[in-house]
């Protein structure tokens, strides 16, 4: 089969973001880590209206233009499941390394934002056109600003 595009080859490497200690990211709270990336989620509000805001720093990287992805919690009994405000997402890659920084806002009500801070997380998921990122919590609870 034919095809006039060409996928943006994936990044590996070995290497992780520990072995680079001058990169940090501060402007968030260290939420959930796999092996190779890190999510830092805050839940900020913009005119009164609430948004769970995340970036993803590590090996991930992504360009999508049309579709925006979707963040899942996943509680002890349900699940609950946030689209991102903006359908263009692209990573930025980090000078001189081999990672990728990526931001991604999530729109939220008042009862999910609820929901995240008051029920116990076990994974979260970021779902990117055919591509699912997993990450366990090293926190269980979003605190409550």
């Amino acid at each position: 089969m034919f095809s006039f595009f060409k996928k943006k080859p994936v990044k590996t490497t070995s290497e992780k973001l520990s072995d680079y200690p001058e990169i940090k990211y501060n402007d968030g709270t260290k939420f959930a880590e796999n092996e190779y990336n890190t999510v830092y989620l805050d839940i900020e509000e913009l005119g009164g209206f609430p948004f769970v805001k995340t970036a993803i720093l590590g090996t991930f990287s992504t360009r999508i233009k049309k579709e925006g992805c979707s963040l899942t919690f996943y509680f002890e009994n349900e699940t609950l499941t946030l689209n991102s405000e903006h359908e263009e997402i692209e990573s930025d890659e980090l000078k001189n390394t081999p990672f990728s920084f990526t931001q991604i806002d999530f729109e939220a009500t008042e009862k999910e934002i609820e929901k995240i801070q008051q029920q116990k997380i076990i994974k979260i998921t970021f779902h990117f056109l055919k591509e699912d990122i997993s990450f366990s919590p090293v926190v269980i609870n979003i605190p409550e600003e």
